[in-house]
């Protein structure tokens, strides 16, 4: 995927930062390979429209995916007061089959850095599919907190 096209000085993401997943299971004691990961744009200034796929990865044998570079505002950004947030957003969907698929909305992503998503997935009971619904029928979001 090439990132460049969103990576223009009308949009003010001139920088570039890197994402990389770390699937893992068994609280993350065991790298899963094969996974599914699914990148969507979440910043409303970039000219895909909010929610689109913009990258998919795999995991390899160490449960990680290949750095993604993603636009992000310039590092100046962050020594200017009330100059807005000096990092982008994306929203994450990790999915395997035999697991519950997880999604992480709002990961920051800095010029110059590698951000490092943890993504512990959890295993479907035995003859279960592969769903993002939790037992009791309601979509699992990390970012939500769980009716208790």
């Amino acid at each position: 995927m090439n990132t460049e096209e969103k990576t223009t000085p009308e949009n003010g993401n001139t920088g570039q930062g890197y994402l990389v997943v770390h699937v893992t299971t068994a609280r993350g004691s065991i790298p899963l390979e094969g996974a599914q990961v699914n990148v969507r744009n979440n910043a409303p200034e970039f000219t895909q429209a909010r929610g689109d796929v913009i990258a998919s990865l795999v995991t390899g044998r160490d449960g990680n995916t290949k750095p993604l570079p993603l636009p992000a505002p310039p590092r100046s950004t962050s020594m200017k007061p009330n100059n807005g947030k000096p990092f982008s957003t994306y929203n994450i969907e990790v999915s395997l089959e035999g697991y519950f698929t997880q999604s992480y909305a709002n990961v920051p992503i800095f010029d110059g850095i590698a951000a490092v998503q943890p993504a512990d997935l959890i295993p479907l009971p035995e003859n279960e599919r592969t769903d993002s619904r939790t037992p009791d029928g309601n979509r699992f979001f990390e970012s939500t907190a769980p009716d208790l």
